[in-house]
């Protein structure tokens, strides 16, 4: 082996990948629409100016919160855009916020649509019925329930034929 030749070595992963988040956490900033870094998020930056670069392009600041105070020493620098003022801002938390909520409920509908399947899947596979019930299983399951509760009313053919 020369000198610069090293004996390759696999990485360390900090955390193990996952398929899919267990659970879903509420964020924990309080301005959606800079993530309380100071600088507005690309994907929040392109709904008002469609084509930004985040390579490229001045970092849009945040004027929302008091955390984009802490970019403009770099204004005289030429790196920052302070166009998106205050409204445009409080807009775009706005937006974000109802993304996140229509996010927390897709993924609410999602994990309960998984739940109902394993839990079909299971009842299933436990249950010793093999086929569902006929109409007039249900029927004699429904008078019997019906019995036991004591709310079961007798009804007769004639109010039925009507």
């Amino acid at each position: 082996m020369g000198e610069n030749d090293f004996a390759p070595l696999e990485p360390l992963p900090v955390r193990p990948d996952e398929e899919a988040e267990k659970e879903i956490r509420h964020p924990f900033w309080h301005c959606f629409c800079c993530q309380d870094t100071g600088k507005i998020q690309p994907h929040l930056v392109r709904r008002v100016i469609p084509s930004y670069n985040y390579e490229r392009d001045r970092l849009p600041i945040c004027q929302n919160c008091h955390k984009g105070h802490d970019w403009f020493h770099l204004n005289d620098l030429g790196v920052i855009d302070t166009r998106l003022g205050p409204q445009i801002c409080r807009k775009l938390d706005s937006l974000a916020r109802e993304d996140w909520r229509l996010t927390a409920q897709a993924w609410f509908e999602m994990m309960k649509q998984r739940l109902e399947q394993a839990t079909g899947e299971i009842t299933a596979e436990h249950n010793l019925r093999k086929r569902d019930r006929i109409q007039a299983e249900f029927i004699l399951v429904q008078e019997k329930h019906g019995r036991a509760r004591g709310d079961w009313e007798e009804i007769e053919d004639s109010e039925v034929a009507e």
